[in-house]
């Protein structure tokens, strides 16, 4: 691994531990919209620790076993308000990770999204949004610094990750990948 390569990894994996812990202490919009409070404990976790899509659930943050970069995803649940349900997921990669919060209604639909993106090369991509009729209409949808989280213009390198600036879209609480394990 060249030094270069080496360094990158290295800034990138220290600023994904620092925004794990502002966003575990931190409140989204979506997360007020669920009426779920991020600063506390995850009523639920669950991971596919390898990105083979099997799914387990964990009894704490601690037992999860260390995620791949090549795929491996964990899922944070906390109940909210009125049956409302808010799953947190976190997806590590080599050279970006991604952090999808979904909200679900009591009924178990989707009503609100926030969908981010933090690259090693120090931008971000943000989305929020309620979702009307199965349709996500953006609040928010911008591109971001990542030392400074003032808004920027479109990078160049965004060009060669099209896909991982789309979120994952599940509008059905039951279309989770994890949702057989929910029931439990």
């Amino acid at each position: 691994m060249s030094t270069i390569h080496y360094s990158r990894l290295l800034v990138f994996c220290l600023a994904i531990a620092g925004l794990s812990t502002r966003t575990i202490a931190g409140q989204t919009a979506t997360a007020q919209v669920c009426g779920a409070d991020q600063g506390q404990q995850p009523q639920r976790y669950f991971a596919d620790s390898d990105g083979k899509n099997i799914w387990r659930e964990y009894r704490s943050i601690d037992a999860v076993p260390q995620l791949s970069n090549d795929g491996g995803e964990i899922a944070l649940l906390w109940a909210g308000g009125n049956g409302d349900v808010l799953v947190g997921t976190k997806e590590p990669g080599e050279d970006f990770a991604i952090f999808t919060d979904y909200c679900f209604d009591s009924n178990g639909r989707l009503i609100q999204l926030r969908f981010e993106v933090r690259t090693a090369w120090g931008w971000g991509y943000r989305k929020e949004c309620p979702v009307l009729h199965g349709t996500l209409t953006p609040k928010i949808s911008e591109f971001f610094d990542t030392t400074t989280e003032a808004r920027g213009a479109k990078p160049q390198q965004a060009a060669d990750i099209p896909q991982a600036l789309k979120p994952k879209l599940y509008l059905r609480k039951s279309q989770l990948p994890f949702s057989k394990l929910l029931s439990k």
